[in-house]
């Protein structure tokens, strides 16, 4: 048992996607366990309702109402099997004629491995396709506003090594120039508060950058964009070095 035990884990470690379907199953059991109780209690109310409106122990044997709603515990039993698993009641039906034991395990597979997993599944595909897709119009928008922008500057003259560099006159032509402001917008860059970071994206001694580099620039510049650490540490260095070339100006 042991080995097996030990082989398992084995397996987990070797597919960390199932560890994590696994740790996941673990952590939602306590909610999971709260919606069967909130199941069971819709069930016996209903049973309820269903065995007092067809009275069915006052009817025929082989009615509907007799077989199916004749008691609350058979109206539970026909609510919670034709209601939450239909396609597999006719098997619950005969492995509880064998005994209540199969009948309450093989219950508890199906809540698990049918409702549990198989919604968990459905969760999975649709937050990959979401991620998937969002992505998708990502990539689509960054290079529909690439091509906008290298036709721009090919309208506008500007033919640099083929539109793969853009230098710093480059960069200020394109920010009078209204369809570069409307592109930009497209992808939450502020074309006005670009004019005060031209030294931020042309550094002192640089005066050229690659096409790609200066995407990455501008993506960095989104209004959508959250703060991380790195931002706060380059803040922290911008700040020292301000405060210190001021120094040494009012030293001079």
């Amino acid at each position: 048992r042991l080995t097996r035990l030990a082989r398992l884990v084995r397996l987990l470690r070797a597919f960390p996607e199932l560890l994590i379907m696994v740790k996941a199953i673990v952590i939602s059991m306590k909610t999971v366990v709260y919606a069967l109780v909130l199941l069971l209690l819709m069930i016996y109310v209903f049973s309820i309702a269903f065995t007092q409106m067809m009275d069915g122990r006052n009817q025929e044997p082989g009615s509907a109402a007799y077989d199916n709603f004749r008691s609350v515990p058979i109206s539970m039993n026909t609510l919670l099997l034709q209601g939450a698993v239909p396609d597999q009641a006719g098997l619950v039906d005969l492995l509880g004629a064998e005994s209540f034991v199969y009948y309450g395990l093989f219950l508890i597979y199906l809540l698990i491995a049918s409702l549990t997993l198989m919604n968990m599944l459905i969760g999975i595909l649709c937050e990959v396709i979401g991620v998937v897709s969002a992505v998708e119009k990502e990539q689509l928008m960054l290079q529909n506003v690439k091509d906008s922008l290298q036709g721009m500057m090919e309208d506008l003259g500007m033919d640099s090594n083929h539109y793969s560099i853009i230098s710093r006159p480059q960069f200020e032509r394109l920010l009078i120039e209204p369809r570069a402001a409307r592109t930009l917008q497209e992808v939450g860059v502020d074309p006005i508060g670009l004019v005060d970071f031209t030294d931020y994206i042309f550094p002192p001694g640089t005066e050229e950058l690659s096409f790609s580099d200066f995407m990455e620039v501008m993506l960095e510049l989104r209004g959508t964009n959250t703060a991380t650490v790195k931002d706060i540490v380059n803040l922290r260095k911008l700040i020292l070095s301000e405060v210190a070339e001021g120094k040494q100006s009012s030293n001079r």
